[in-house]
């Protein structure tokens, strides 16, 4: 099995595999999102053998159609198509998620890829609504999942 290492990185960084991976027709600088560089948006990139091979990024923003405020999107994930299967995809996911709780988050949502859905829904997301189509990408579906309150600091999570 591959190991691979997740940690913080910067938006820069995110960039180029946001354009190779999930938006080709775009130039990297139509690839910053509203909410990048916001403080509490945390970018994480997914690497083997020091080379980075995923991506994703969850920021603080209200999901349309829902009146929770502390909602979090998960947006910009991917994983390289030679690393796929191999578990990357859900150990950022599960990073984003757990800094979302951390953060106060109580819901987290996604516009998945049509392709993609079924992902999302192994790691506990529900499908909100039809498919729609965003332009130039193509059919997606906006997910979300409830989360957790994070568990107290100093205090593991499942102890009373």
């Amino acid at each position: 099995m591959a190991e691979f290492e997740v940690r913080a990185v910067a938006a820069e960084e995110v960039r180029a595999l946001r354009r190779a991976l999930l938006r080709p027709h775009q130039e990297v600088e139509e690839l910053v999102y509203a909410g990048d560089d916001h403080p509490e948006t945390l970018h994480l990139g997914g690497f083997r053998h020091g080379r980075m091979v995923g991506i994703a990024t969850i920021m603080f923003r209200p999901m349309p159609g829902r009146a929770e405020r502390a909602a979090w999107q998960v947006r910009g994930m991917a994983v390289d198509h030679g690393h796929r299967g191999y578990g990357l995809g859900g150990l950022l996911l599960r990073r984003c998620l757990a800094h979302a709780a951390a953060g106060g988050g109580r819901l987290a949502w996604c516009n998945a890829r049509a392709g993609s859905f079924g992902f999302y829904e192994r790691h506990g997301f529900r499908r909100d609504g039809e498919p729609f189509e965003l332009p130039d990408i193509g059919p997606h579906y906006r997910m979300f999942l409830q989360l957790e309150p994070a568990p107290p600091a100093g205090r593991p999570s499942g102890e009373e």
